[in-house]
Parts: structure tokens; C-alpha cells; sequence
């Protein structure tokens, strides 16, 4: 085990005012609320989270609906010196009155959860890069599941518009996951993409529950996929195991484009269930 955690996973819970309706997702929202509680306290962090950059350190989401009146922002925080600023945030908001803003409506804090079911939260945990990479064990079938809107980036048409791919295929999935672990990941745990290319084209999909979708960005609607996959892994261990650490980092690093905005997030299910949410 390393001796600190590097990867974090937040549900913050905020209730609406007066039992009012909670919004709608929307990920500019989730993404502006996060970082307007990082600026109250470390505002030069801030300023660097919100600058463009090849891979966001963070991830903003906001949970499926469980309450009329709950709304569950899901953080993870990707780079160690992030937590203490994310904590500062938090405490200084505990004892407040003033209301959180999530695009027009206002909500007050209520329990920050890190740590994972069943104690805490499934959609919580805290692990590192290395504990990751050392403890991934090669298996026959990974579950995973798409909680909000995912899609794989493919490059440009002719009008300069984005080309998405929205199917849950593993040739686009692993690849994806390995690229934000490579540009995240300390460089010694760097994998090999052409690797985990060769292991996802021998890897089938055998069972799901998928869909399209759309969240609002802000600048309109962006489409997407959710759902819950079950992959056939390689039989090659090596190739099994690789793949197997890609699933266990999706609770942290999302899937896909603009994890920072609402979309691309994503767990390993110990098992296929089509009543997980």
C-alpha cells in the first residue's frame, strides 16, 4: 500500500431550500460550483483547475436523481495536493448559512462522503495510482457501469464539427480510460497503449443495458450513452490484468470527454445488474 492516497471520490450531498424540486443536471453548473468552492479558499488553484489543459486533474458529475429534494455532486480529485483545498472548502461551508448556488438554484450542504459502501457511498472511495497498478488482478468478465452521459472523442469532420462515438465499445472504452491514466498517472505506472489497444480488440461485450442520452453543457445539448456493460476479457492474464486496472480506475478518472462537466461517469459493479444506479 502506498502511504498516502492520490485519487479521491466524493459525494456531496446539497439539499434544495424549502423542499423545492432539485435542478436538473447540468454539468457547467456541477463544474462552476466545484470550482467557486476550491476559489473561496485556494483561488490560484482554482485558477489553474479552470484553464484548459490536455487532461482535468478532477471530475465533476452530478448522480441520477434519488430524492425530489437531494441533489448528490459527485467529486473525484486526481492529484494529491487538491485534497486539503477540497477539505478547507468543505469545513468552511459547514458552519455557513449562505446558500450554494447549482445554476438557478440554491441549496445548503449537507454530508460529504469519501469513503465507499457499505459504510459510506458507492460512488465514493479513495485508493492511489500505484495501489491501483500493484493490486489489479487479471478476470475472466468486468461489469461496468455509465452513470451519465459518455462519449469517445474521434477527431473532427470536414465542417470542424466533433465526431462522437455514443456505443460502450471496448476498442474505444479501454483506450480511453488509458489515456487519461497516462496522462495522470506518475510515469513510472505509464501503460503501454498500443497494449491495451491489442487487449481490447480481443475483448467482447456479452451482455448489457445501454441507452443514448444528452446533458446540458451550456451551450446546448450533448449527446451520449449510459448504461451497464459486461466485458469478456482476453484470456491472456496480462492482458486480462491490464484491462481489470482500467476498470478499477474508471470510479476515479471517468470515461470519455468532459468528465470535468458532467459526463463520462463510470464504475466497476462486482456483478451485471440491470437494477444498479
Amino acid at each position: 500500500m502506498s502511504d498516502f492516497p492520490d485519487l479521491y471520490a466524493f459525494v456531496v450531498r446539497l439539499h434544495t431550500l424549502d423542499g423545492a424540486p432539485a435542478p436538473r443536471p447540468q454539468g457547467h453548473g456541477a463544474q462552476a460550483l466545484f470550482l467557486d468552492l476550491v476559489g473561496q479558499v485556494a483561488p490560484d488553484i482554482a485558477e489553474q483547475l479552470h484553464a484548459d489543459a490536455p487532461s482535468k486533474p478532477y471530475t465533476v458529475a452530478i448522480l441520477p436523481r434519488r430524492s425530489r429534494a437531494l441533489v448528490e455532486l459527485r467529486i473525484s480529485l486526481l492529484r494529491a495536493d487538491l485534497f486539503q483545498p477540497f477539505v478547507r472548502a468543505m469545513l468552511q461551508q459547514m458552519p455557513g448559512e449562505a446558500p450554494l448556488r447549482l445554476g438557478q438554484a440554491r441549496l445548503r450542504l449537507g454530508d460529504v462522503i469519501g469513503t465507499p459502501a457499505p459504510q459510506g457511498h458507492p460512488w465514493a472511495g479513495y485508493s492511489s495510482f500505484a495501489d491501483l497498478h500493484s493490486g489489479a488482478q487479471p478476470a475472466h468478465t468486468v461489469v461496468l457501469e455509465f452513470a451519465t452521459a459518455t462519449a469517445i472523442g474521434q477527431g473532427a469532420r470536414p465542417d470542424g464539427k466533433q465526431r462522437l462515438a455514443v456505443l460502450p465499445d471496448p476498442a474505444l472504452i479501454f483506450p480511453s480510460l488509458a489515456k487519461r491514466w497516462n496522462e495522470l498517472a506518475p510515469t513510472p505506472l505509464r501503460l503501454d497503449p498500443d497494449a491495451v489497444r491489442v487487449a481490447a480488440a480481443d475483448t467482447l461485450v456479452t451482455r448489457y443495458r445501454a441507452g443514448s442520452t444528452e446533458i446540458n453543457l451550456g451551450k446546448g445539448p450533448q449527446k451520449g450513452f449510459v448504461g451497464i456493460v459486461a466485458y469478456e476479457l482476453p484470456t491472456d492474464e496480462a492482458q486480462a490484468r491490464l484491462l481489470a486496472l482500467l476498470a478499477d480506475a474508471a470510479l476515479y478518472l471517468g470515461v470519455g470527454m468532459k468528465t470535468a462537466r458532467g459526463m463520462g461517469l463510470c464504475r466497476r459493479l462486482a456483478e451485471y445488474d440491470t437494477g444498479s444506479a
